[in-house]
Protein backbone atom coordinates (compact mmCIF):
# COMPACT_ATOMS: atom_id res chain seq x y z
CA UNK A 1 0.00 0.00 0.00
CA UNK A 2 1.22 3.21 -1.19
CA UNK A 3 2.28 6.18 1.71
CA UNK A 4 -0.83 7.95 3.13
CA UNK A 5 0.48 11.51 2.88
CA UNK A 6 3.41 13.97 2.65
CA UNK A 7 3.98 16.76 5.18
CA UNK A 8 5.91 19.19 4.49
CA UNK A 9 6.50 21.88 7.44
CA UNK A 10 7.94 25.22 7.72
CA UNK A 11 10.85 25.64 9.98
CA UNK A 12 8.62 27.95 12.23
CA UNK A 13 4.90 27.62 11.82
CA UNK A 14 4.54 31.63 11.67
CA UNK A 15 0.96 31.73 10.43
CA UNK A 16 -2.46 30.47 11.93
CA UNK A 17 -2.38 28.51 8.54
CA UNK A 18 -2.33 24.62 7.30
CA UNK A 19 -2.88 23.41 3.80
CA UNK A 20 -4.17 20.71 2.78
CA UNK A 21 -4.42 19.00 -0.97
CA UNK A 22 -6.91 15.69 -1.07
CA UNK A 23 -6.64 14.80 -4.37
CA UNK A 24 -3.73 15.44 -6.29
CA UNK A 25 -2.21 11.99 -5.59
CA UNK A 26 -0.17 10.62 -8.55
CA UNK A 27 1.26 7.40 -6.51
CA UNK A 28 -0.87 4.50 -8.68
CA UNK A 29 -0.91 1.42 -6.91
CA UNK A 30 0.07 -1.00 -10.22
CA UNK A 31 -2.35 -3.50 -8.83
CA UNK A 32 -5.03 -0.78 -9.28
CA UNK A 33 -4.01 0.28 -12.66
CA UNK A 34 -3.48 -3.18 -14.11
CA UNK A 35 -6.93 -4.35 -12.70
CA UNK A 36 -8.68 -0.86 -13.87
CA UNK A 37 -10.98 -1.21 -17.12
CA UNK A 38 -9.71 2.53 -18.07
CA UNK A 39 -5.83 3.55 -19.15
CA UNK A 40 -4.09 5.71 -16.67
CA UNK A 41 -4.74 8.68 -18.30
CA UNK A 42 -8.55 8.23 -17.79
CA UNK A 43 -7.92 7.34 -14.10
CA UNK A 44 -5.99 10.63 -13.90
CA UNK A 45 -9.02 12.90 -14.61
CA UNK A 46 -10.25 13.18 -10.86
CA UNK A 47 -6.70 14.47 -9.65
CA UNK A 48 -6.40 17.57 -9.09
CA UNK A 49 -3.14 17.73 -10.71
CA UNK A 50 -0.24 19.69 -9.84
CA UNK A 51 -2.39 21.88 -6.93
CA UNK A 52 -0.04 20.48 -4.75
CA UNK A 53 2.64 22.49 -6.67
CA UNK A 54 0.82 25.99 -7.00
CA UNK A 55 0.46 25.88 -3.31
CA UNK A 56 3.63 24.74 -2.65
CA UNK A 57 5.20 28.04 -1.52
CA UNK A 58 2.43 28.16 1.52
CA UNK A 59 5.56 26.59 3.34
CA UNK A 60 7.72 29.55 2.27
CA UNK A 61 5.35 31.55 3.64
CA UNK A 62 5.16 29.75 7.40
CA UNK A 63 2.43 27.21 6.62
CA UNK A 64 2.15 23.69 6.51
CA UNK A 65 1.09 21.94 3.71
CA UNK A 66 -0.29 18.07 4.19
CA UNK A 67 -0.44 16.30 0.30
CA UNK A 68 -1.94 13.07 -0.52
CA UNK A 69 0.05 10.82 -2.32
CA UNK A 70 -2.28 8.01 -3.46
CA UNK A 71 -4.94 9.19 -6.34
CA UNK A 72 -8.60 10.13 -5.64
CA UNK A 73 -9.96 7.49 -7.84
CA UNK A 74 -8.11 4.83 -5.72
CA UNK A 75 -9.52 6.38 -2.46
CA UNK A 76 -11.07 9.84 -1.71
CA UNK A 77 -10.67 11.53 2.10
CA UNK A 78 -13.23 14.33 0.97
CA UNK A 79 -15.82 12.19 1.44
CA UNK A 80 -16.81 10.04 4.70
CA UNK A 81 -14.64 7.31 5.92
CA UNK A 82 -17.20 5.08 4.96
CA UNK A 83 -19.77 6.37 2.55
CA UNK A 84 -19.62 3.32 0.35
CA UNK A 85 -21.61 1.67 -2.61
CA UNK A 86 -22.84 -2.11 -1.40
CA UNK A 87 -22.82 -2.64 -5.30
CA UNK A 88 -19.05 -2.35 -5.69
CA UNK A 89 -18.21 -4.99 -2.68
CA UNK A 90 -18.13 -8.56 -2.90
CA UNK A 91 -18.77 -9.13 0.89
CA UNK A 92 -21.32 -7.73 3.52
CA UNK A 93 -19.89 -3.77 4.33
CA UNK A 94 -19.87 -2.55 8.06
CA UNK A 95 -23.45 -2.29 9.16
CA UNK A 96 -22.33 1.87 10.34
CA UNK A 97 -21.65 2.31 6.30
CA UNK A 98 -23.38 5.09 4.69
CA UNK A 99 -24.45 3.68 1.32
CA UNK A 100 -27.36 6.21 0.78
CA UNK A 101 -25.35 9.53 0.30
CA UNK A 102 -25.69 11.00 -2.70
CA UNK A 103 -22.37 11.02 -3.60
CA UNK A 104 -22.47 7.31 -3.26
CA UNK A 105 -25.68 7.13 -5.76
CA UNK A 106 -23.28 9.48 -8.23
CA UNK A 107 -20.49 6.93 -7.83
CA UNK A 108 -17.97 9.23 -5.86
CA UNK A 109 -18.14 7.48 -2.46
CA UNK A 110 -14.86 7.16 -0.21
CA UNK A 111 -14.06 4.53 -3.00
CA UNK A 112 -14.99 6.18 -6.11
CA UNK A 113 -16.91 3.70 -8.82
CA UNK A 114 -16.42 6.16 -11.47
CA UNK A 115 -14.11 8.79 -13.03
CA UNK A 116 -14.92 12.05 -14.95
CA UNK A 117 -18.04 11.37 -17.13
CA UNK A 118 -19.35 8.66 -15.83
CA UNK A 119 -16.42 6.47 -17.13
CA UNK A 120 -16.78 3.14 -14.70
CA UNK A 121 -13.23 1.91 -12.95
CA UNK A 122 -13.57 -1.56 -12.18
CA UNK A 123 -15.00 -4.58 -14.62
CA UNK A 124 -16.76 -5.74 -11.59
CA UNK A 125 -16.73 -6.25 -7.94
CA UNK A 126 -13.94 -6.00 -5.04
CA UNK A 127 -13.78 -7.31 -2.02
CA UNK A 128 -14.59 -5.68 0.62
CA UNK A 129 -11.57 -6.41 2.32
CA UNK A 130 -9.87 -4.48 -0.02
CA UNK A 131 -12.08 -1.36 0.39
CA UNK A 132 -11.56 -1.18 4.02
CA UNK A 133 -7.83 -1.79 4.29
CA UNK A 134 -8.11 0.84 1.85
CA UNK A 135 -9.56 2.95 4.50
CA UNK A 136 -7.10 2.33 7.05
CA UNK A 137 -4.00 2.34 5.64
CA UNK A 138 -4.60 5.49 4.24
CA UNK A 139 -7.86 7.18 5.01
CA UNK A 140 -7.36 7.18 8.60
CA UNK A 141 -3.71 8.38 8.91
CA UNK A 142 -4.57 11.46 6.41
CA UNK A 143 -7.28 12.86 9.03
CA UNK A 144 -5.21 11.95 11.98
CA UNK A 145 -2.34 13.76 10.26
CA UNK A 146 -4.70 16.70 9.58
CA UNK A 147 -6.39 16.81 12.70
CA UNK A 148 -3.18 16.84 14.74
CA UNK A 149 -2.32 19.96 12.34
CA UNK A 150 -5.27 21.88 13.27
CA UNK A 151 -5.28 20.95 16.89
CA UNK A 152 -1.48 22.13 17.43
CA UNK A 153 -2.52 25.58 14.91
CA UNK A 154 -4.89 26.35 17.00
CA UNK A 155 -3.18 25.72 20.36
CA UNK A 156 -0.55 27.74 19.20
CA UNK A 157 -2.33 30.76 17.96
CA UNK A 158 -5.64 30.30 19.48
CA UNK A 159 -7.30 30.23 15.56
CA UNK A 160 -6.54 28.01 12.78
CA UNK A 161 -7.78 28.59 9.33
CA UNK A 162 -7.47 25.15 7.08
CA UNK A 163 -7.30 25.94 3.47
CA UNK A 164 -8.53 22.84 1.42
CA UNK A 165 -6.94 23.35 -1.77
CA UNK A 166 -8.70 21.37 -4.97
CA UNK A 167 -8.64 22.28 -8.92
CA UNK A 168 -11.86 21.51 -11.27
CA UNK A 169 -11.87 21.14 -14.75
CA UNK A 170 -13.10 24.05 -17.51
CA UNK A 171 -15.73 22.48 -19.61
CA UNK A 172 -19.46 22.43 -18.69
CA UNK A 173 -21.57 24.95 -16.46
CA UNK A 174 -22.41 25.90 -13.17
CA UNK A 175 -25.56 25.32 -11.75
CA UNK A 176 -26.79 28.90 -12.75
CA UNK A 177 -25.97 27.60 -16.16
CA UNK A 178 -22.75 29.96 -16.41
CA UNK A 179 -19.32 29.57 -17.35
CA UNK A 180 -17.28 28.69 -14.74
CA UNK A 181 -15.61 30.96 -12.97
CA UNK A 182 -11.45 31.05 -12.29
CA UNK A 183 -12.05 30.08 -8.82
CA UNK A 184 -14.77 29.35 -6.72
CA UNK A 185 -14.67 29.67 -2.64
CA UNK A 186 -16.11 26.91 -0.45
CA UNK A 187 -17.13 27.70 2.99
CA UNK A 188 -20.30 25.64 3.09
CA UNK A 189 -22.69 28.78 2.87
CA UNK A 190 -21.14 30.19 5.72
CA UNK A 191 -21.12 27.60 8.47
CA UNK A 192 -17.32 26.21 8.05
CA UNK A 193 -15.08 30.02 8.17
CA UNK A 194 -16.26 33.61 8.62
CA UNK A 195 -16.79 35.70 6.33
CA UNK A 196 -13.96 38.30 6.85
CA UNK A 197 -11.93 35.21 5.79
CA UNK A 198 -13.63 34.26 2.83
CA UNK A 199 -13.66 38.15 1.97
CA UNK A 200 -9.88 38.32 2.35
CA UNK A 201 -9.76 35.29 -0.27
CA UNK A 202 -11.96 36.69 -2.44
CA UNK A 203 -10.07 40.18 -2.54
CA UNK A 204 -6.83 38.70 -2.88
CA UNK A 205 -7.67 36.73 -6.15
CA UNK A 206 -9.32 39.31 -7.38
CA UNK A 207 -6.38 41.38 -7.28
CA UNK A 208 -4.64 39.00 -9.73
CA UNK A 209 -7.88 39.45 -12.27
CA UNK A 210 -9.02 36.30 -11.24
CA UNK A 211 -13.08 35.47 -11.92
CA UNK A 212 -13.97 34.44 -8.44
CA UNK A 213 -17.82 33.01 -7.27
CA UNK A 214 -18.68 31.86 -3.56
CA UNK A 215 -20.05 28.39 -2.93
CA UNK A 216 -21.03 27.76 -6.24
CA UNK A 217 -21.71 24.63 -7.90
CA UNK A 218 -20.75 23.11 -4.54
CA UNK A 219 -20.33 24.87 -0.88
CA UNK A 220 -17.49 22.18 0.52
CA UNK A 221 -16.88 18.72 0.74
CA UNK A 222 -16.62 16.71 3.54
CA UNK A 223 -13.21 18.15 5.11
CA UNK A 224 -15.31 21.99 5.01
CA UNK A 225 -18.08 20.27 6.75
CA UNK A 226 -16.00 18.26 9.31
CA UNK A 227 -13.19 20.81 10.34
CA UNK A 228 -14.34 23.79 10.19
CA UNK A 229 -16.28 25.06 13.13
CA UNK A 230 -16.14 29.13 13.19
CA UNK A 231 -17.17 29.84 16.45
CA UNK A 232 -14.59 27.22 18.07
CA UNK A 233 -11.92 29.17 16.17
CA UNK A 234 -11.26 26.65 12.89
CA UNK A 235 -12.12 27.77 9.75
CA UNK A 236 -12.05 25.96 7.15
CA UNK A 237 -12.57 27.24 3.46
CA UNK A 238 -12.06 25.16 0.46
CA UNK A 239 -10.75 27.08 -2.69
CA UNK A 240 -11.20 25.82 -6.32
CA UNK A 241 -8.62 26.72 -8.99
CA UNK A 242 -9.96 26.28 -12.73
CA UNK A 243 -7.80 24.08 -14.73
CA UNK A 244 -7.32 25.47 -17.74
CA UNK A 245 -5.72 28.45 -16.39
CA UNK A 246 -3.01 26.39 -15.50
CA UNK A 247 -2.58 22.88 -17.90
CA UNK A 248 -3.29 21.36 -21.09
CA UNK A 249 -6.30 19.21 -19.40
CA UNK A 250 -6.30 16.70 -22.39
CA UNK A 251 -2.50 15.88 -22.20
CA UNK A 252 -2.76 16.45 -18.23
CA UNK A 253 0.90 18.70 -18.82
CA UNK A 254 1.26 22.02 -17.47
CA UNK A 255 1.08 24.78 -20.28
CA UNK A 256 2.20 28.06 -20.19
CA UNK A 257 0.59 29.92 -17.61
CA UNK A 258 1.51 27.57 -15.05
CA UNK A 259 4.87 29.97 -14.10
CA UNK A 260 2.81 33.19 -14.20
CA UNK A 261 -0.53 31.57 -11.91
CA UNK A 262 2.34 30.01 -9.62
CA UNK A 263 3.64 33.55 -9.01
CA UNK A 264 -0.12 34.71 -8.42
CA UNK A 265 -0.83 32.16 -6.02
CA UNK A 266 2.16 32.65 -3.89
CA UNK A 267 1.21 36.25 -3.89
CA UNK A 268 -2.55 35.75 -2.65
CA UNK A 269 -0.90 33.44 -0.32
CA UNK A 270 1.06 36.07 0.97
CA UNK A 271 -1.91 38.62 1.44
CA UNK A 272 -4.08 36.08 3.38
CA UNK A 273 -1.90 34.85 5.27
CA UNK A 274 -0.80 38.40 6.22
CA UNK A 275 -4.38 39.53 6.91
CA UNK A 276 -6.11 36.33 8.49
CA UNK A 277 -2.99 36.67 10.99
CA UNK A 278 -3.49 40.46 11.52
CA UNK A 279 0.00 41.06 10.62
CA UNK A 280 -1.31 44.48 8.39
CA UNK A 281 -3.32 45.73 10.93
CA UNK A 282 0.20 45.57 13.30
CA UNK A 283 2.10 47.37 10.34
CA UNK A 284 -0.56 49.95 10.09
CA UNK A 285 -0.93 50.91 13.82
CA UNK A 286 3.17 51.19 14.01
CA UNK A 287 2.86 53.15 11.12
CA UNK A 288 0.65 55.62 12.44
Amino acid sequence: MERPFTLHQPALQVVPVVVDVPHAGRRYPKAFVERARLPLRSLRRSEDAYIDLLFAQAVALGAPLLVAEFPRAFLDVNREPYELDPRMFDGRLPAFANTRSMRVAGGLGTIPRIVGDAHEIYFGRIPVEEGLARIDALYRPYHAGLRSLIQRTHGAFGTCILVDAHSMPSSGLDRDGLAKADVILGDRFGTSASGYIVDIAEEAFRRLGLSVTRNRPYAGGFITEHYGAPTSGVHALQIEINRALYMDEATLEPHAGFVELERGMTAAMADCFARWSGWLDEWREAAE
